[in-house]
């Protein structure tokens, strides 16, 4: 059976005041996979395939239509990964493996990933922004938490390791 991954959020809130409900993880884009070398975590960055019905206004105003955040997984195993080409469009599907423990696994046309990882999530680095024509997701950006909007108007440069690393 399909878990409903807002279920597993250990960190809701901040989502919950941008949607009713939260949207199912499918037809998600997925931009970036970050492997933490520090320990077994993963980190999708992923543009949620809706966007808010009500959004901040400074969200509307800016002309944003795209929201994008980190979803991390902790104690990853079993880790499989093939066909990478972002940004890739994909469903996921979660199921429970026992010992609170869940199994990921994409469904796309462009890349394969699944794992095994626990069952809480977390999610961070919520932001908006205008997609390009091309499919682009830089540009100006609105960023939902207090430091990273001090911090970035735009998506930081890969090397950004407070960004990326941490949630």
């Amino acid at each position: 059976m399909t878990l409903n991954w807002a279920e597993l959020l250990v960190n809701p809130t901040d989502l919950q005041r941008l949607y009713a409900t939260l949207p199912p993880l499918a037809a998600v884009t997925v931009r970036s996979v970050h492997l933490n070398h520090y320990g077994p975590t993963l980190t999708l960055r992923i543009d949620l395939p809706e966007f808010p019905r009500n959004p901040p206004p400074e969200w509307r105003e800016a002309g944003f239509d795209h929201v994008q955040c980190h979803l991390q997984f902790l104690a990853v195993e079993h880790l499989e990964m093939s066909g990478w080409s972002p940004p890739s469009i994909a469903d996921f599907q979660m199921e429970r493996c026992g010992g609170h423990r869940i199994r990921l696994t994409t469904k796309s046309p462009s890349f394969t990933l699944s794992f095994e990882a626990s069952d809480t999530l977390t999610i961070g680095h919520i932001s908006a922004y205008q997609e390009s024509e091309n499919g682009a997701d830089s540009g100006p950006r609105g960023f939902v938490g207090k430091l990273d909007s001090r911090r970035f108007n735009q998506l930081p440069d890969l090397n950004e390791k407070t960004f990326y690393e941490r949630n």
